[in-house]
């Protein structure tokens, strides 16, 4: 103690205040780190630089894509059989292109949806599958999820549910323009460790003439869906 008090007794006062002022100004400083280093951990990014980003419908980037199911039971602008434009050019399996009139003198079941959806895909496309099997229509189902989902992968998807369903796919723009035609919204998000989809799901049912005559949840049972098909026939 009598050596420490020799050592304060030798430095100047003022050098002994600078130090002590230098003691408290590096212990606010080292706080200040801390408490940002953890903010940071809490909020930022999973990684430097990489933001979450979101592919809207309407947008031509195809690169930022997400996955969770959100869906709207009901067409989302206005009447939906006065609004909708039954019109599309997309791509098969087998790369070729496919539009709408493609398919007219045959009754058409269509929805939107991708193939890595857990559940409201899955149960919509069992319906229009059962529905087409029992009738002379035609399933489409058009897969939203670009990245993921080629012809090919959507076809293969589609057909697991009768040999009258029918996958098509496209790029961003050939699918934002469907969507747009069947006012159908969806969005696909992609962030560093996340990816969802989002989309209404609807099943609409198209005349032999190329008119939606009538827009079903996608919860609706097949033989309701026959139904609907037959009074049209």
């Amino acid at each position: 103690m009598e050596r420490i008090n020799a050592i304060m007794r030798a430095i100047p006062l003022p050098v002994f205040v600078l130090a002590w002022v230098g003691v408290w100004i590096w212990t606010f400083v080292l706080v200040a780190r801390v408490a940002d280093a953890q903010h940071g951990e809490a909020g930022a990014p999973p990684e430097a630089g990489i933001a979450p980003r979101v592919t809207v419908q309407g947008s031509d980037d195809a690169s930022e894509h997400v996955h969770e199911h959100a869906m709207s039971s009901e067409p989302t602008l206005g009447n939906p059989l006065e609004d909708i434009v039954v019109d599309f050019e997309l791509v098969d399996r087998d790369g070729r292109t496919v539009t709408a009139a493609d398919f007219r003198g045959s009754h058409v079941l269509l929805g939107f949806g991708f193939t890595h959806c857990p559940d409201v895909c899955p149960l919509m496309v069992l319906n229009m599958g059962e529905a087409v099997r029992d009738t002379d229509a035609v399933g489409i189902f058009i897969s939203v999820d670009t990245e993921r989902d080629s012809p090919e992968i959507t076809d293969r998807y589609a057909s697991r549910f009768g040999e009258r369903m029918v996958g098509l796919s496209g790029n961003v723009s050939q699918i934002n323009a469907a969507a747009n035609n069947f006012r159908v919204s969806y969005v696909v998000t992609k962030s560093h460790n996340n990816y969802t989809v989002q989309h209404s799901a609807n099943v609409f049912l198209i005349d032999p003439d190329g008119q939606v005559v009538d827009v079903f949840n996608f919860s609706t049972p097949g033989e309701e869906l026959t139904a609907a098909i037959s009074q049209g026939s």
